[in-house]
């Protein structure tokens, strides 16, 4: 469907106005009673700018709202790439295991690891090594060297591959330490909380080249909505456009689960937005979708903070309630042939 260009670009522009409002609220609103002056002061390290204010902008809410914002685009730009590939309304980044691979990889570090041999691999590798791992077991499953693969027999796959390593974190779990199981489960829920610079690195360095990389080849993403012939006449190398993409939504899972636990629906109903406002032509759709994930969970992580302040909720509660609207529509629609 081709849209108005001042409808596109309106959209561009709203988008990043709020997903700018959004980061800055997330900036100032939290716990500490602060006053406005004195926020602005210490986000532009002014010389009267108060030491601990500083520190509670620059080292606690920054890197918390920028992890977020961060993990939200690439699970957006997972969803968006995996939709287009299976052609299936209902993928998303959790759909082919990869988050519970990269969860089970990650929780197992947590549990049985020692603390500084985590910290010198680093979470975030281990939980890739996870995502991998999954998603190489649901390909495993899915290709026979005769039909190649199967997008309905990979979609089974994911599911029984997720159920797998899910039923791997709930096992390491039961029988863990108490007091590490809590500290487990409460990053599994999906939390920002603790962010530091030094976390923000993996994430920041492998989302803006594979968005480059989606926006080079959006218009065979484009073709293979298609069909798997009519793409593949058009000279689109299918299979090797899934593995790659495959590959890298495996990497920005990992990372994204490790940098702020499970955020579950952002893949899911992130890019159906997108997609409702600019239509489904990716070399538009991805940044859109980007821009929006990242406002969503930038939102959310706010409302984390301060609906029951000076307590947290964590990040998969307060998702799981927005998004079951959008999602009955979503199958509305995929029921209705829409």
């Amino acid at each position: 469907m081709i849209r108005p260009r001042g409808r596109i670009v309106t959209a561009f522009a709203v988008t990043a106005i709020a997903l700018l409002l959004a980061g800055l609220a997330g900036i100032y609103w939290g716990t500490a009673n602060l006053s406005w002056s004195a926020r602005l002061d210490a986000l532009l390290r002014l010389p009267e700018a108060e030491r601990h204010l500083v520190l509670i902008i620059w080292e606690w809410r920054l890197p918390r709202v920028l992890m977020v914002a961060l993990v939200g685009g690439a699970l957006a730009l997972s969803g968006t790439v995996m939709q287009a590939l299976l052609r299936n309304p209902l993928a998303d980044p959790y759909l082919l295991g990869l988050s519970s691979g990269a969860s089970a990889a990650a929780t197992a570090a947590i549990v049985w690891l020692p603390a500084a041999f985590v910290a010198s691999i680093g979470l975030p590798l281990l939980a890739f090594g996870g995502a991998v791992l999954a998603f190489v077991v649901t390909l495993g499953l899915a290709f026979s060297p005769a039909r190649g693969l199967d997008r309905l027999v990979l979609i089974l796959a994911g599911i029984a591959v997720s159920l797998f390593f899910q039923s791997i974190s709930a096992f390491f779990l039961h029988i863990a330490d108490p007091h590490v199981t809590q500290a487990a489960l409460q990053w599994l829920m999906g939390s920002a909380a603790g962010t530091t610079w030094g976390d923000l690195l993996p994430l920041a360095l492998a989302l803006p080249p594979i968005i480059a990389f989606s926006l080079w080849f959006a218009p065979m993403l484009d073709a293979v909505l298609l069909g798997d012939e009519r793409a593949t006449a058009l000279g689109v190398p299918v299979a090797w456009l899934r593995i790659g993409f495959f590959t890298a939504a495996a990497l920005l899972t990992g990372l994204s689960v490790a940098g702020a636990g499970i955020v579950g629906f952002v893949g899911l109903i992130v890019p159906h937005m997108a997609r409702l406002l600019i239509g489904a032509t990716h070399r538009r759709l991805v940044p859109l979708a980007v821009l929006l994930g990242a406002l969503v969970l930038v939102v959310v992580d706010l409302l984390c903070r301060i609906v029951l302040a000076p307590e947290e909720l964590p990040l998969g509660v307060l998702l799981a309630l927005f998004a079951a609207p959008p999602f009955i529509v979503i199958l509305r629609r995929v029921r209705n042939g829409i």
